[in-house]
C-alpha cells in the first residue's frame, strides 16, 4: 500500500499484492494522517476485506473514507498559476502545467500553452493554446482574440485576424461546445 498526501487529505494505494498484515503495519505509520478526508485508490482485484480492514481503521482514527476509484481516475495535482507581466513578443513560448495569465498582449508568432485556462489582458494575436493536457474545460480569454489559431485540448480552430479585428468587439472568451471551439463576448457567468 502507497499513501499520497493530497490537498483534502490523504489518498491510499492499494494493490492486489497487499495482505491485511501489510495494510494495518503500513496504516500503523500513517495514523496520524487517516483523521481526515481519505480516498482509496483499488488497482487491480482487491478483497473486499482489505477495503473493509482500511475503513475501519480510518473510521478508528476519526477520519472517512470519501470515495474509492480506480487509479486511472486519479486527479492530478494542479500547478500554479503562470503569470507573465510583460508582452509577449514574437517568438517566444510561455508554457505552464496550470492556468497561464499575460499582464499584456500576445504579439503575433507568440506562443502561449497551459493545462489550464489562457488568460491575457491585452490583445491576443499570436497562438494559444488552453487545456494542451487535455482538460476540456478550459478557455481562453483576452481582451481581443486576434489569433490566427487557437486550440483547447484536442480542437484547433483557424482564424481570420482582420475579421475578427473589424468586429470590434471587446473581451472574448474561446470555450469548447460540442467538440468545437467557439469565440464570444465574454460575460459575467460566462461557462462552458
Amino acid at each position: 500500500m502507497r499513501a499520497r498526501g493530497t490537498r483534502g487529505g490523504i489518498l491510499l494505494s492499494l494493490s492486489a499484492v497487499d495482505t491485511l498484515e501489510t495494510i494495518e503495519e503500513a496504516l500503523a505509520e500513517q495514523a496520524e494522517l487517516l483523521g481526515g478526508s481519505v480516498v482509496l485508490e483499488v488497482a487491480e482485484k482487491v478483497p473486499f476485506a482489505l477495503l473493509a480492514a482500511v475503513a475501519a481503521k480510518v473510521e478508528a482514527a476519526g477520519g472517512s473514507v470519501k470515495d474509492v476509484r480506480p487509479p486511472n481516475v486519479v486527479m492530478q495535482a494542479r500547478s500554479e498559476t503562470v503569470i507573465v507581466a510583460r508582452t509577449v513578443r514574437s517568438g517566444s513560448r510561455m508554457v505552464s502545467g496550470g492556468s497561464l495569465v499575460v499582464l499584456g498582449d500576445v504579439n503575433a508568432g507568440g506562443e502561449l500553452v497551459a493545462d489550464g485556462d489562457v488568460i491575457v489582458t491585452g490583445l491576443l494575436r499570436g497562438m494559444a493554446h488552453a487545456g494542451a493536457s487535455g482538460n476540456e474545460s478550459a478557455l481562453i480569454y483576452a481582451e481581443r482574440i486576434l489569433a490566427s489559431q487557437l486550440r483547447i485540448a484536442g480542437a484547433v480552430a483557424q482564424g481570420d485576424p482582420q475579421a475578427a479585428e473589424a468586429s470590434g468587439r471587446r473581451h472574448e472568451v474561446a470555450l469548447l461546445q460540442d467538440g468545437a471551439i467557439v469565440v464570444r463576448p465574454w460575460t459575467a457567468g460566462t461557462s462552458t
